[in-house]
């Protein structure tokens, strides 16, 4: 082998030691490379879904706490109690007549992150009387929905019922804002409240008149007749305790007669069954013939020196006899109970 080959066997041995050692070189050390590269990918990809979920929760959060200084309470039976005195204070505002109106708890409803509270309305009056109270209860700046709203025309001339739902949230926990300003109330006279006029102008509630005939004009209209409770006869098996709710810190108790399918309201003092209603007890006891479960208000009342007691869902003739030892304190200072055994 002269001096030439060796030299090319020297040089293609010494490129075959170069490509080795590359290969080697990029086994050893660009591969692990490759793989940090691709964890660097994944994690920013992490890291970008964890911002935009921040940016998220930060927007979600003002949001809540925006809505949560619009609201009518920080707890259910808060928010439940203010409700009912703004529906209550927005009828007589407008000219109806309260006792033409009822007002049952529309029950909670348990949402994600909230509790849904509020009251079924039904009732009757003038249309445009109606018409502002909708337009008022629409216009309120704090958190609330109007649903299942329906108008029928009534037995009068002139006036309709009108029965829906009036519902607003309360955020469970809920967050510690302060109260926002209150606004001032809409002005029945604005351009908005014109607005309802329209559905006044279609007279959609009118009855059919044929063509040939001429419209009989429509009577005076008289004063409705106030809801009255039943006759001290009554036994109390078709009243039924729906609602023993307090209003601007006087309690009350709405009963609901299924026989004549009609809920008028009951105050202390006033006169039930053959006897009064003394009082609205709101301690937390057990259910009678219910261990386990506590209950906490119910009615009592009282005939002639015997004072009885009726939970709320009971009828009236589900009312049993409250002994001394079961009355609550106010009761028991002027108690001159003789019960019978």
């Amino acid at each position: 082998m002269n001096r030439r080959t060796r030299l090319l066997a020297y040089a293609a041995l010494g490129l075959a030691g170069l490509l080795l050692a590359g290969l080697l070189i990029r086994g050893v050390m660009l591969r692990p490379l490759r793989t940090l590269d691709d964890q660097l990918i994944q994690l920013q990809a992490k890291l970008n879904s964890l911002q935009n979920e921040r940016k998220a929760f930060v927007a979600a959060d003002a949001q809540v706490r925006a809505a949560a200084a619009h609201m009518f309470g920080a707890s259910a039976d808060a928010a439940e109690a203010k409700l009912g005195a703004m529906l209550t204070a927005q009828i007589v505002r407008v000219g109806l007549r309260e006792a033409d109106f009822t007002r049952l708890p529309a029950g909670r409803r348990r949402l994600p992150g909230a509790d849904e509270v509020g009251w079924t309305i039904q009732g009757e009056g003038r249309l445009a009387a109606v018409l502002d109270l909708l337009f008022l209860l629409h216009s309120e700046p704090r958190l609330h929905r109007v649903e299942s709203l329906a108008l029928s025309p009534a037995d009068q001339e002139g006036r309709v019922r009108v029965r829906f739902r009036y519902l607003t949230l309360v955020l469970n926990p809920a967050p510690e804002v302060a109260p926002a300003e209150p606004l001032s109330e809409a002005s029945l006279s604005s351009a908005a409240r014109r607005r309802y006029d329209a559905i006044a102008r279609r007279d959609l509630l009118r009855p059919y008149v044929p063509a040939e005939s001429a419209p009989t004009p429509a009577p005076s209209p008289t004063a409705p007749a106030a809801v009255s409770a039943p006759s001290p006869a009554n036994t109390g098996q078709n009243l039924k305790v729906v609602s023993l709710s307090t209003w601007l810190g006087q309690p009350e108790v709405h009963l609901y007669d299924t026989q004549n399918q009609r809920t008028f309201r009951c105050r202390p003092g006033e006169k039930l069954l053959e006897g009064e209603l003394v009082m609205v007890d709101y301690r937390a006891l057990p259910v009678p013939g219910k261990p386990g479960l506590v209950s906490y208000s119910r009615l009592i009342g009282r005939t002639g020196n015997d004072y009885w007691t009726v939970e709320a869902g009971q009828t009236l003739a589900e009312r049993r006899r409250l002994s001394p030892e079961d009355l609550p304190a106010p009761l028991e200072l002027n108690s001159t109970n003789t019960l019978s055994p």
